[in-house]
């Protein structure tokens, strides 16, 4: 049986502006990394493990989305950002580092304001 919630979701995300999608994968990575800190101070590993695999996956599809030819200086320094989150979330993962994490999803919760600001002018 489907989850109404889901249905729910599903729509939400499929009618929501580009921009808004945008931000709304900012908001998932950054529950899951929250999410993963918890797990790595309560020895949740397996939790852990599954928490960063979804933030990771997201930055990796932040970054597949860019286009550097339109984008322009923007585009290359938001690849950069995304290609340092995903390189220190790695470290981070390997070390079980909470402060790293939360080092990223300071960097994440900055991106998204900004996105969210030109969301709001547009």
């Amino acid at each position: 049986m489907t989850n109404p919630y889901d249905i729910y979701i599903k729509t939400d995300i499929e009618t929501a502006s580009p921009l808004k999608q945008i931000i709304m994968l900012y908001d998932k990575a950054i529950v899951s990394l929250k999410q993963a800190v918890e797990d790595i101070k309560n020895n949740r590993i397996k939790d852990k493990v599954e928490n960063i695999h979804k933030a990771t996956d997201i930055i990796l599809a932040l970054d597949a989305a860019l286009d550097l030819e339109k984008g322009g200086e923007i585009a290359k320094n938001l690849k950069d950002l995304y290609n340092f989150a995903y390189n220190k979330l790695l470290e981070a993962h390997a070390k079980n580092d909470t402060e790293l994490i939360n080092d990223i999803i300071e960097i994440l919760e900055t991106l998204r304001s900004a996105w969210e600001e030109i969301e709001s002018k547009s």
